[in-house]
């Protein structure tokens, strides 16, 4: 009976301690994020790819998650895009924001980049009550996508010129099987125009 109840108090003391270690480990994990900065950033162009959670990365280094897209309220050619960046981020007056693609599988997330030393922080230079907005620019995605009618168009012209100088190539090859002679004479010269 008495090992009973030892393993009984074992066992309470067991799930008292785990109870108490998750409540800790979640109380750490909110209290870590609580001074996070919520920033907004208009793109002009698709943000597929892009999901709610995915990271925000200012030279590469993680430093916040996208919390929300919606279009643009005033003109709805351009997605709205909340951030939430932790407090530390150097985000800066000239601090720019574009789409990255991540890898080949057509998965994108936000990159910063700029910023120079001598700027003003964005935080300080958005007046009290405003959402600090961090200006974007065009992604190399968008570039691409913008380009590839020109090349198409540029690839269409270059094969029409090949398909000609082919069938001239196979003129002259057809002329050279029926007479191999054509190709020890000389050509012949011009005729000097008349009136000379």
């Amino acid at each position: 009976m008495e090992t009973d109840k030892r393993y009984f108090f074992e066992g309470l003391f067991i799930i008292v301690f785990s109870v108490a270690a998750a409540c800790l480990f979640v109380w750490l994990a909110r209290s870590e994020h609580r001074d996070d900065v919520l920033y907004r950033i208009h793109f002009a162009e698709s943000v597929s790819g892009l999901a709610l959670g995915d990271p925000v990365k200012f030279n590469g280094v993680d430093v916040g998650t996208v919390k929300a897209m919606t279009l643009d309220p005033v003109d709805p050619r351009n997605v709205q895009v909340d951030v939430k960046l932790r407090k530390e981020t150097p985000v800066k007056t000239d601090t720019k924001a574009s789409l990255k693609l991540k890898g080949i599988t057509g998965v994108v997330f936000v990159e910063l980049n700029g910023g120079s030393a001598a700027a003003q922080s964005l935080l300080a230079a958005t007046p009290e009550g405003q959402i600090p907005e961090i200006p974007s620019e065009k992604s190399a995605i968008a570039n691409i996508v913008e380009q590839l009618p020109k090349a198409i168009a540029k690839f269409s012209s270059l094969e029409g010129q090949a398909k000609k100088v082919l069938s001239d190539v196979g003129e002259v090859t057809a002329k050279v099987k029926e007479d191999p002679s054509v190709l020890l004479r000389r050509p012949k010269e011009k005729s000097a125009p008349a009136g000379k």
